[in-house]
């Protein structure tokens, strides 16, 4: 990877550095005298170490050097050889590079400078290559006699023969494109471009996979020789990475070498002695693994650069207690948990407004703005949401959601062919599973939402149907109007951008709903169980459990098995018949449903969590992670059949495709033919009544569904292809229709089914360090999934045989560990805990830094009340009609709060809700001119510039340009060094400016606050400035505009004033830059791919 400047002609910003794979080896000699340089640690992220004894590599850990040994390091280096952008074409080049400007330097003398060369050329010895086999003198004399005459054969043949110094048995050299160092008019030789100028070595292969793709090499040599007199320190920075034969064990290039020689001392009399003090190396490694001084090295363009980096790297170390023992008590790698920070007030707000933007929860000002918003967002994903709905991945995940979906369905159809008198049942249930799942998976704005049938839908039925029975109306008519009500009612809120109130929705109310639902899965799951066993008889009446086995009409006349003796299970597989009161009860129903019942909770939630753990390969820990419900599924139901338990309760799905009531048909054709329908319901139901009706299930459906969304659309789940909850609305009340016209049941999204599809596609890092776990990535986000579960939802009466071997007790099982596995990740679940955890063993919550734990404590009883009136009210038959209209209370409730809980602590236990100005937000100068800076930079302290005073006295732009420079002069000299980077908070800086080894560094950040837009754009951003560099200013602006402003793209920025004025944007005239300023962002792209960027001054109103 090239490095190309900071500043200059081809570059403006610096190039991130790429990942460092640190390889430590010594000189070690071994009894027969020979030498060889032994690798002792590593590092990706965190170190390993070899332990001698054990042949192996230690577990990983946190480095933790000396400070003494850093100290020792940091000299070495300023009294050393630094060698910046070197050159070479093999490791034999850069050794002779190396020692002449060693000898150029007098650093050594003409014969040291041989010993050198010969020392450095050594073997390097990895340990999956294993220990050293030392041969005896017959072997070793009949092995080279071989090994010649291979050789004059070859060379008789005209081959060519590699260095036996340099080839390696089993090579795999040579996959990275090492011959990038070469010319591009070099021609290539055999077809390989550069192959002779690779040296072979082995390769690691299982550390391969570890390695993230585009990784350099850092390769530290460290030993003790007799034959110098004083420390030969060594450090290069290669202009570009080069392949060094067998070095290091994986096959990447190296970007850094360092070399150390010390000589013999007193405590190592003879250099039989390996070489024991590492910590030189450790401590260099264990620097470079930090990014920000990775980067200062990266960039720097002097050796006094590297220096300052030492320095400011030594600045920000950590000192552990004197007596803590590393060797015996490795700190291990931290767990991978998000910043347990705070971040500024007005940075989560302006975070929260783009993030309302970007999801279309703002009102557009025009009617359907936010659904053609939405159609915009997700037409450029529209095919790839299609195209990676092919991996195994959503294999896994279609199956668990499949079964998950199919139970709840048959259960909910069941219930409501009880509740109508079948004019809706299952098989109904199952079309409308069918149909509402393919739409929505089809045309949604967020296929991963699932649709599903929900408890307050239910209770919405029965109410409707009992109020039809009693007043002798057609209830599948009044019904079809009720719906098609409620479609007309949700294309209006479409229409007039409704959805964007959700954003009112906190996760105050999102938790509270998310653990509302998860609850009623888990009691719901034990509440059926018990359900089996009071069907189940566990003994006859009266004293008389006889049951005996009589031979049959069709038992075979040969059979002379002892029938008095046989099994109930026997006799009848033999065609005998059971006589006597005992037969028909089977105590072991309940037990057996148990078994299954947890069986199923117990694989499912193990396998699901065996990713994470220690044992087999990660492909294997993948795949029972992706496929443990299926596994538990077909498990419990495998240990069913093979059991001679046959009472247990299996899965109905209707064998028939019909309608479940005869008086009906598949469509309500009555409801809409005119003379009918004067017959079936008085013209005011359907008019009158029935909008009322709509209204509270639009109520309804309306949060039910933007919860759910709300949850799915989280950030946490790092979702890349946007939301569209106008669009999720719109196709919403196309299927509500459309199910109310087939006399369907109305399917909306289901919470804890929408929340397991999240969590069944969640991608990790295939590569990670040692010691690391896998990092989180996002959700494979597609439409596939979704489809496949309506189509085989609809299908499921094609293969009634096979579902019909399924037990109950396993698909309850299924509902405990959906439930189970909602809850994890909540806030408000983690406080309830919290309860009944004493302070000295509570666990390290960002919240509780933050807020004192009796207001936590308080938040989560506010919480919790809320939940149980929920509780109450939804299964409270008389008042479970009011359901969807307490979720709008508990929202008031959550407005409420901010009188018992300020801000700063309900930004910790909660989200800010928005503000309530939308107009003023257009114009970035009005709206935060209104906000004092005490109000967003309390925890920051003062931020007080040098140079305040001097802008506000100068008049025109050339007088504030000389005047200025004149004073940061002044001030320089008399305060500070000119700071010319941010090396102590290890940033990067222009090249070509130095600055001296003991300059004084200044970390303080100030706040400075900027309002920009790309000239495409409606809405000003604002643009929080820490630092007031153009470093600083386009990691800003990276960060707000991603995907749109590439650092690495960038070659220059101008700035343009209100007269028109166009100059180049530097660290000078950032200062000038005054609070609240305005500007549009223009991109230019240039003949060679680069862009040129210019902040347009605008006035503000």
């Amino acid at each position: 990877m090239d490095s190309p400047p900071l500043h200059g002609e081809n570059s403006l910003v610096f190039v991130d550095p790429p990942p460092i794979f640190t390889e430590l080896l010594e000189l070690y000699k071994y009894d027969d005298g020979c030498q060889e340089w032994k690798e002792v640690s590593r590092w990706i992220k965190y170190e390993e170490d070899v332990l001698e004894q054990g042949n192996r590599w230690s577990r990983p850990h946190v480095s933790t050097p000396s400070l003494e040994s850093w100290l020792s390091l940091r000299q070495n280096f300023r009294s050393g050889l630094i060698m910046i952008d070197f050159e070479a074409k093999d490791f034999s080049h850069l050794i002779d590079l190396v020692n002449y400007q060693l000898m150029q330097e007098e650093r050594v003398t003409q014969d040291q400078s041989v010993k050198l060369k010969e020392l450095w050329k050594k073997k390097h010895r990895h340990q999956f290559e294993g220990p050293r086999k030392v041969e005896g003198n017959l072997s070793k004399v009949i092995k080279d006699l071989l090994v010649q005459k291979l050789e004059n054969k070859a060379v008789a043949s005209g081959l060519r023969v590699p260095s036996r110094g340099n080839s390696q048995p089993g090579s795999r050299r040579g996959s990275f494109q090492a011959s990038r160092q070469l010319d591009d008019t070099q021609p290539a030789t055999n077809g390989t471009r550069g192959r002779g100028l690779l040296d072979d070595g082995k390769v690691n292969i299982y550390l391969q996979k570890k390695i993230i793709p585009g990784s350099e090499a850092f390769i530290i040599l460290e030993g003790m020789v007799g034959f110098i007199e004083k420390p030969i320190s060594v450090f290069i920075r290669m202009a570009k990475p080069i392949v060094l034969g067998d070095l290091p064990e994986v096959d990447i290039p190296t970007r850094y070498i360092y070399f150390f020689l010390a000589p013999i001392t007193q405590s190592a009399p003879d250099d039989n002695t390996p070489f024991k003090n590492a910590s030189l190396g450790v401590s260099l490694a264990t620097a470079m693994t930090d990014k920000n001084f990775a980067a200062a090295i990266f960039n720097a363009p002097t050796s006094k650069d590297v220096l300052d980096a030492f320095d400011g790297y030594t600045h920000g170390l950590k000192i552990l207690p004197r007596d803590f023992d590393t060797e015996t008590n490795m700190i291990e790698p931290p767990a991978n948990k998000s910043a347990a920070k705070i971040t500024d007030e007005m940075e989560e707000i302006d975070e929260d407004r783009r993030m309302r933007e970007q999801s279309g929860l703002v009102r557009s000002g025009r009617l359907f703005g936010g659904l053609i918003e939405d159609i915009k967002r997700k037409k450029p994903h529209y095919l790839s949401d299609l195209w990676d709905g092919f991996h195994p991945q959503c294999i896994s995940s279609f199956l668990f959601l499949y079964f998950a979906c199919l139970a709840p369905i048959v259960a909910f159809g069941g219930l409501l062919g009880e509740a109508t008198e079948n004019r809706i049942a299952t098989i109904e249930s199952l079309i409308s599973g069918l149909i509402s799942s393919v739409l929505f998976g089809l045309f949604a704005g967020q296929p991963l939402i699932i649709l599903g049938s929900t408890g307050p839908v239910y209770v919405f039925e029965k109410i409707l149907y009992s109020l039809c029975n009693d007043q002798n109306w057609d209830y599948l008519s009044l019904r079809l109007w009720i719906g098609i009500w409620v479609g007309i009612i949700l294309f209006l809120l479409v229409m007039f951008d409704a959805s964007a109130y959700v954003c009112y929705i906190t996760r105050f109310t999102e938790e509270l709903f998310a653990t509302l639902i998860a609850f009623i899965f888990i009691f719901n799951a034990m509440k059926n169980l018990y359900g089996i066993s009071q069907q189940t008889d566990f003994a006859p009446p009266g004293d008389d459990i006889s049951c005996q086995c009589e031979v049959g009409p069709n038992t075979p006349e040969k059979s002379k098995l002892m029938w008095s003796n046989i099994t109930r299970y026997d006799c009848l597989n033999h065609n005998g018949i059971l006589e006597g009161p005992g037969c028909s009860y089977d105590p072991n129903v309940f037990l057996m449903s148990l078994v299954l019942f947890f069986g199923t909770f117990i694989i499912s939630f193990t396998l699901k969590n065996f990713r994470n753990t220690g044992y087999f390969p990660g492909k294997i820990r993948s795949f029972l992670s992706d496929f443990a419900v299926i596994i538990a599924i077909l498990s419990m139901t495998g240990l069913s059949a093979l059991s001679q338990v046959k009472g247990t309760p299996k899965l109905v799905v209707p064998d028939s495709f019909k309608p479940t009531w005869e008086g009906r048909d598949w469509i309500v054709t009555h409801a809409l033919i005119f003379p009918d329908h004067v017959g079936a319901n008085p013209l005011w139901v359907d008019f009158v009544l029935a909008p009322v009706f709509a209204i509270l299930a639009t109520i309804l459906i309306f949060m039910d569904q933007q919860i759910t969304a709300v949850i799915v659309n989280r950030k946490e789940h790092k979702l890349v292809k946007g939301c569209g909850y106008h669009l999720d609305l719109t196709v919403l009340a196309f299927i509500i229709i459309i199910c109310s016209v087939f006399g369907l049941p109305w399917f909306v999204a289901a919470t804890v089914l929408s929340i397991n599809h999240i969590q069944s596609l969640a991608k990790e890092s295939e590569c990670s360090a040692p010691g690391e776990k896998p990092q989180f990535l996002g959700i494979r986000e597609q439409r596939v999934t979704a489809i496949l579960i309506g189509v085989c939802i609809g299908l499921s009466t094609l293969i009634t045989p096979v579902l019909a071997l399924i037990p109950m007790p396993v698909l309850f099982g299924v509902f405990l560990f959906m439930g189970v596995s909602s809850l994890k990740g909540l806030q408000f679940f983690d406080r309830i805990l919290l309860l009944f955890i004493p302070k000295k063993y509570q666990p390290d919550y960002a919240f509780l830094k933050y807020v004192p734990i009796h207001k936590v404590h308080l938040f989560t009883v506010i919480q919790l009340f809320s939940l149980v009136s929920l509780w109450l009210i939804k299964n409270n038959p008389t008042t479970s009609i009011s359901f969807p209209v307490m979720l709008v209370v508990i929202c008031a409730i959550r407005k409420l709060l901010e009188c018992i809980f300020n801000r700063r602590e309900l930004r910790a236990l909660d989200d800010l809700l928005p503000e309530s100005s939308n107009k003023t937000r257009r114009d970035g100068g009005s709206f935060f001119d209104r906000i004092h800076r005490s109000d967003w930079d309390e925890d920051d302290g003062p931020s007080d510039q040098p140079h305040d005073e001097v802008r506000q006295l100068l008049g025109s732009q050339e007088e504030k340009t000389t005047h200025f420079i004149k004073e940061l002069e002044d001030y320089s000299k008399s305060n500070l060094k000119v700071k010319a980077k941010q090396f102590s908070a290890m940033g990067v800086r222009p090249r070509g400016k130095s600055i001296s080894a003991g300059s004084t560094i200044q970390t303080k950040a100030t706040k400075h606050l900027i309002f920009v837009k790309l000239n495409h754009q409606n809405v000003f951003t604002p643009l929080n400035l820490n630092v007031k560099t153009v470093i600083g200013l386009i990691r800003r602006l990276e960060a707000k505009f991603p995907g749109q402003i590439q650092p690495s793209q960038i070659e220059h920025l101008f700035q343009r004033s209100r007269r028109n004025l166009t100059f180049i944007l530097d660290d000078d005239m950032m200062d000038f830059i005054e609070p609240n300023e305005v500007f549009d962002i223009e991109l230019e792209e240039n003949d060679n791919g680069k862009v040129n960027i210019t902040l347009v001054a605008v006035e503000k109103d």
